[in-house]
Formats: structure tokens, C-alpha cells, sequence
């Protein structure tokens, strides 16, 4: 009886050691590590990609408020302008353009993703002055930017060409400028430069017939002041 019970307890713990060399097989510790190196990992990238994602305030893509800019033209008479720019509140801005033969007036709504076009009218003299009911009430006339602001965005009839350009000006030499262009015919071209905290800092219109000297017309920041 005694030799069956010792027997029998030894086939238990041998049970026992193979069970135990099973499982350490299964999931051995140098497993485990590389489980959680894996997750590290994985964590890693999506902070990474979390952090590739910028926010891009675009009313920085306006002239300071209360500021008037002046830029000088070249080319045609009228290419020579002063930019108004006021601040109505935290989604519109109002700009008055006066080029010495009118004043054109535009009113912007600046969302989170685009900013669209909602007022435009010439022979503006006065200050426009509308309540938040009434400028929430106009409608869109067309998009001035949207997001992203990178190589081959189109915003209307305009596509994004350059997001690391240089705006020569009077006023400072402007890097990383990001530049549209729109074609009007097959020998025209308008170029605009937009630059961080400035906005529209230079203007481009550019033709050439056939047989003829190109035509240019240039508008560029000379000044900015703030009352």
C-alpha cells in the first residue's frame, strides 16, 4: 500500500513539472517584453500622429485689426492701393480696399476649416455696421481659403501652388509664403502671396500674347500701421 501511494504521489509531481514547463513555453518572460515593447510602439505612433496634426488659426491670414496697409503697385494706375482692416467680432472681418478711384468693401467669415466670401459691394465710403444677427444672416458668396493650405488644394478657381515661397517686398522679405494661382485665359495668370499675420502681402498679374511683350501688373506691402 505504501509503495502504491509513493507511486502514485510521483506521477502527480511529475504531472505537475510538465504542466508547469507547458506554460512557460506558452508565454515565456522574453514573449511578454516583446508584447509590451509592441504596445510601446503602437503608443508611440499615435502620439506621434496626434502631434502631426497642427491647428491653423486662419484669421492669422488677415491683416492686424484696425490696421491700414499700404501697398505699392506697379504696372496700372489703380495698382497702388491702402487695405483697411477691421475686426467685427470673432468670426467676421471687414476690409476696405481703396485703390483712388473707389473703395471696394468685403466682409470674411472665418471658421475653423475655411473662410468664405459673405459681402462684397464697390462705392463703400462708410463704415459697414451690422449686428451679430445681421452678419450671421449673410450668405456666402464664394470660399477665400480652406484647409488644407497645401500644394494642389483648389479653393474656387484658385489652387494652392507653393507653400514655401518668398514674397519680395518694400516692407520685409516674407518666407514660407503660400501662393495661389488662378488662370483667367490661356495667356493670363493672377499670383497672390499670403503670408502668417499679414494675409494677401503681394499681388501678380501676368500676360503674354504671342509676338508681344509680357504685361505685368504687381501690387506689394509697402507699410502697415496700426491705429
Amino acid at each position: 500500500m505504501l509503495k502504491f501511494m509513493s507511486f502514485t504521489l510521483a506521477i502527480l509531481l511529475l504531472l505537475t513539472a510538465c504542466n508547469s514547463e507547458s506554460s512557460e513555453e506558452q508565454q515565456s518572460p522574453e514573449e511578454d517584453s516583446n508584447l509590451i515593447e509592441e504596445g510601446s510602439e503602437n503608443a508611440v505612433e499615435e502620439q506621434t500622429d496626434d502631434e502631426e496634426t497642427v491647428y491653423i488659426d486662419l484669421s492669422t491670414f488677415f491683416m492686424p485689426d484696425t490696421s491700414t496697409a499700404t501697398f505699392l503697385g506697379e504696372g496700372n494706375e489703380y495698382a497702388s492701393f491702402t487695405l483697411r482692416t477691421v475686426y467685427m467680432d470673432d468670426q467676421h472681418i471687414a476690409t476696405y480696399e481703396d485703390n483712388g478711384g473707389t473703395v471696394m468693401l468685403k466682409v470674411y467669415r472665418v471658421g475653423e476649416n475655411a473662410v468664405e466670401l459673405v459681402k462684397e459691394q464697390t462705392e463703400f465710403y462708410e463704415d459697414f455696421v451690422a449686428s451679430s444677427e445681421e452678419l450671421e444672416a449673410l450668405q456666402p458668396i464664394r470660399t477665400y481659403l480652406t484647409l488644407p493650405l497645401e500644394v494642389g488644394t483648389v479653393i474656387e478657381n484658385w489652387t494652392v501652388t507653393e507653400t514655401d515661397a518668398t514674397g519680395e517686398t518694400p516692407f520685409q522679405k516674407f518666407k514660407n509664403a503660400i501662393v495661389l494661382e488662378s488662370e483667367e485665359t490661356e495667356n493670363a495668370m493672377n499670383k497672390t502671396y499670403f503670408a502668417e499675420g499679414y494675409g494677401e502681402v503681394k499681388r501678380e498679374f501676368r500676360m503674354q500674347e504671342e509676338g508681344q511683350e509680357e504685361f505685368v501688373v504687381t501690387s506689394v506691402l509697402e507699410s502697415v500701421e496700426i491705429e
